[in-house]
């Protein structure tokens, strides 16, 4: 056998600066792209837009939630009866005071009276019928109700026919009863 030199020294090239170039660029790129898949991912996958829009629905609930709790908590506008506010608001129309009579309905989903109420009275002022309404509803009798929080009235003419319904509610948040519908 030949006798040759085994060089058992490294190479003087292994851990060279092109050697490490090549290494810090390769692990460049993978914190690239490991740093691209978490801004996709998070930002603008279609998991991370639903994640946001679920965010951004549960805070307007929330929003929501708080505003109407606190106009139902204010609306003091109603009696401690069914028969008390019904009372208060056939005063308003006697008085026609719109305004005031439209204080005694249900505030709707927003935590504001119905419009639609209010343009009702109006109307129903400006063709001067507010003291047959309110004289109507002075007949109106107890309906009852199977419902806690709700109480019903009736108006019936002298045949016994229904002319309207009235259904109150109870406010739980302020304590009075409102007009539901009328």
């Amino acid at each position: 056998m030949d006798n040759q030199n085994i060089n058992l020294e490294p190479k003087a090239g292994f851990f060279s600066k092109s050697y490490l170039k090549h290494i810090a660029a390769l692990l460049g790129l993978i914190v690239l792209a490991g740093g691209s898949f978490f801004v996709w991912n998070g930002y603008f996958s279609e998991g991370a837009k639903y994640s946001r829009q679920v965010e951004e629905n549960t805070n307007k609930y929330i929003e929501w939630e708080k505003n109407y709790t606190k106009a139902m908590t204010e609306d003091v506008y109603g009696g401690k009866t069914p028969q008390e506010t019904l009372d208060m608001f056939i005063d308003a129309l006697k008085k026609e005071d719109v305004e005031l009579a439209s204080k005694y309905f249900m505030l709707n989903s927003v935590g504001q009276i119905n419009q639609e109420w209010v343009d009702g009275l109006k109307k129903a002022k400006e063709e001067g019928k507010l003291q047959e309404i309110a004289k109507e509803l002075e007949t109106a009798r107890p309906a009852g109700s199977a419902m806690t929080g709700y109480f019903g009235f009736e108006v019936r003419d002298t045949d016994n026919n229904l002319i309207a319904d009235i259904n109150m509610q109870l406010n739980e948040l302020s304590k009075v009863w409102k007009i539901e519908s009328l």
